[in-house]
């Protein structure tokens, strides 16, 4: 053991941090089943799905039937789309848990690269550990670690085009250039405020330029700068589909990003703002509740030690790499949150969109640490240890919040009055604690089945996805709440509604709490314990109701119509919560084309497209729902249900319909 030892504490500083984000590796595959499922899961997914179809000839054209969705990058959501198919992977449970585990290992991948970049930056081996530590025992951020596969991916990146871009400056090869602008093009593909490094990489390269004379090399410094550029663009081309087909199209993208199209009312300090016209220090105050104190404190520490030894050495600052990279990681900091102050860029779910500011706060953060260090041996080893309680207060507090780190707030706001910050400040937004009230119902009733009903259907429905198949065959989804055994009503959306109107549901069986603030509350809705036959009796009642009409079409959904009414009814037995996803489409066809609205007479019929969600029922295996047909005569109508990928079936109704 003695010889293990000593042979371990011979390796080289970045052994050590392989080894150390390994041990945070393991602790993931341990806690990785824990976590629920974020709500852009599925989208980043069929997104990607579409962008494959069509570089495969699948498909004519990228994007989605949300049309800025097509500009968010494949870099991160494509491999793990290959590496899903390529395993065989096909129950949801497997692709979820894939997905969480591979988007994690990617974030401690970005705590490596932030280790080694800190330990270039100090040559210090304390610094370096504890900037790996506050990078990766960000409470929020380590749970959106697992579940958020475009934020983080994002954030993880960056880290790692940094580190590789100081690597570029330190060994002025071309193989490194090359490294750094496929960097850069990855980064930029992810999110496309990436191509904020761009004009940086290239200015540092410049001013390199202008301090070398031809003699001294000036020519390869320039050939190098136009290697990266070439390099980075190329990267950013290929693995963006959309630019293929129009490659001026990036402007385009760059301003829809900016000025997102979906605006929404977002809650901050306890005034519901429009997400086009947020205050100014929208994210700063963000930043400031919601990151450890220790992060905090060293970070505007370090940033402030760079600026001051920047002004003061200006000169050596520009020519020294290790110097002005502080003055970088110093402009990725504040330059970002200056821009969209100015440009007035849409921002909405807490600062997610610019998580990526962790990177270079934990970068300074390191140097802030060893800044305060360095007065003596005595002064250090107080700074280190108070450092060292800081990074223990985080690590405990995610322990207590598992697995819901990621409503984290700091004690810069207050955390003990009950609701404050659920009334004040979004908290689980993606509804992922929805998942631990499906876990306590399986929990106490392990041998029976259990009628769910959640106020988020789609939430609970992620949720109820990536339990075990046995879990899942006991815990049956309705979205009719009068079947229910139980309700769930989980995330700040379906708990804040609730308490702001003083209607606070009764019977309940399991809550939830963060910080005194609710997040799940799981209420019984019937008067024993243990489900009734009366309401299965009622469901199936009203589902032999459903199939009462007449049966005209046969088919993955039966389709009927009820004498003396306008209804088109759609039933399925042996029916699924995946079966319910896909929207129905219903083109009707008049006797007289002067019925169809103005708006659809181009198209020759009218719609009545809608979603199962708006208006369906579906209770154990049984599932139907009904619209309401036009008041004129029908000669036809075209229906089935349709996904982003196409048709999955559909029917032709022939007419006269009355």
């Amino acid at each position: 053991m003695r010889r293990f030892l000593l042979s371990v504490r011979r390796l080289s500083w970045p052994a050590h941090t392989t080894l150390i984000c390994g041990a945070f590796l393991l602790i993931g595959v341990a806690v990785v089943d824990d976590y629920g499922v974020g709500g852009d899961a599925l989208v980043q997914r069929n997104r990607v799905a579409r962008n494959l179809a069509f570089v495969t000839g699948a498909a004519d054209r990228p994007g989605l039937a949300v049309e800025h969705d097509r500009y968010y990058g494949n870099a991160f959501e494509l491999p793990l789309l290959l590496l899903e198919r390529g395993v065989g992977l096909e129950d949801s449970r497997s692709i979820y848990l894939m997905r969480h585990l591979v988007t994690h290992a990617f974030f401690l991948v970005g705590g490596l690269c932030c280790s080694l970049l800190v330990y270039r930056l100090s040559h210090s081996r304390a610094v370096a550990l504890f900037a790996l530590l506050v990078f990766v025992l960000q409470p929020r951020l380590y749970a959106h670690s697992f579940f958020n596969s475009r934020d983080l991916p994002f954030l993880s990146m960056f880290m790692v085009t940094l580190y590789v871009t100081h690597r570029a400056f330190r060994k002025e090869t071309v193989g490194a250039f090359v490294l750094c602008g496929v960097c850069i093009g990855i980064l930029t593909n992810l999110r496309i405020m990436g191509a904020m490094l761009y004009p940086a990489v290239l200015a540092l390269r410049g001013l390199d330029a202008v301090r070398t004379g031809w003699g001294g090399g000036r020519g390869y410094v320039l050939g190098t700068g136009a290697v990266f550029a070439g390099v980075g663009v190329c990267t950013l081309y290929a693995l963006s589909p959309y630019l293929w087909t129009e490659p001026f199209e990036f402007v385009t993208a760059w301003q829809t990003l900016a000025h997102h199209p979906n605006l929404v009312g977002v809650l901050f300090q306890g005034q519901m703002e429009r997400s086009s016209h947020l205050p100014p220090h929208y994210i700063p105050m963000w930043v400031a509740i919601s990151t450890p104190l220790v992060t905090l404190a060293s970070g505007v520490l370090g940033g402030f030690v760079v600026g001051v030894r920047s002004i003061v050495r200006l000169g050596e600052a520009l020519g020294n790499t290790n110097l002005r990279f502080g003055l970088l990681l110093v402009g990725c900091l504040t330059l970002p949150v200056v821009a969209i102050i100015t440009l007035g860029s849409h921002m909405y779910d807490d600062w997610r969109h610019v998580y990526f500011l962790h990177a270079p706060l934990c970068g300074l953060a390191g140097l802030g640490l060893q800044w305060a260090g360095g007065k003596s041996r005595r002064w250090r080893w107080g700074v280190y240890g108070l450092a060292g309680v800081g990074i223990l207060m985080a690590g405990t507090e995610m322990v207590q919040l598992h697995p819901l780190q990621h409503v984290y707030f700091n004690r810069l706001v207050d955390r003990t009055t009950p609701e404050y910050l659920l009334t004040h400040y979004p908290m689980d937004l993606w509804q992922v604690s929805c998942r631990e009230g499906l876990e306590f119902l399986r929990r106490r009733y392990p041998a029976t089945m259990v009628y769910v009903h959640g106020r988020n259907r789609s939430a609970v429905g992620r949720a109820w996805s990536i339990l075990p198949q046995a879990d899942r065959a006991q815990l049956v989804l309705t979205s009719y709440k009068e079947a229910a055994d139980f309700r769930i009503f989980c995330g700040e959306r379906g708990t804040r509604g609730l308490l702001q109107r003083g209607k606070l549901p009764e019977n309940v069986v399991y809550r939830r709490e963060a910080y005194n603030n609710t997040l799940l509350m799981v209420t019984n809705q019937v008067t024993v314990p243990d489900r009734t036959w009366s309401i299965v009796r009622r469901v199936e009642t009203t589902y032999q109701e459903s199939t009462a009409g007449e049966l005209v079409s046969e088919g993955t959904f039966d389709i009927y119509t009820y004498p003396g009414t306008r209804l088109l009814g759609y039933t399925r037995s042996g029916c699924t919560f995946r079966d319910t996803r896909p929207f129905f489409f219903i083109h009707v066809f008049p006797v007289d084309a002067r019925e169809i609205p103005a708006g659809r007479r181009q198209y020759g019929f009218d719609s009545l497209d809608f979603g199962f969600d708006s208006r369906g029922k579906l209770v154990a295996d049984q599932c139907w729902t009904t619209v309401e047909l036009p008041d004129y005569e029908i000669a036809r109508i075209h229906t089935g249900q349709y996904t982003e990928q196409g048709r999955l079936w559909e029917a032709e109704l022939v007419g006269p319909i009355r």
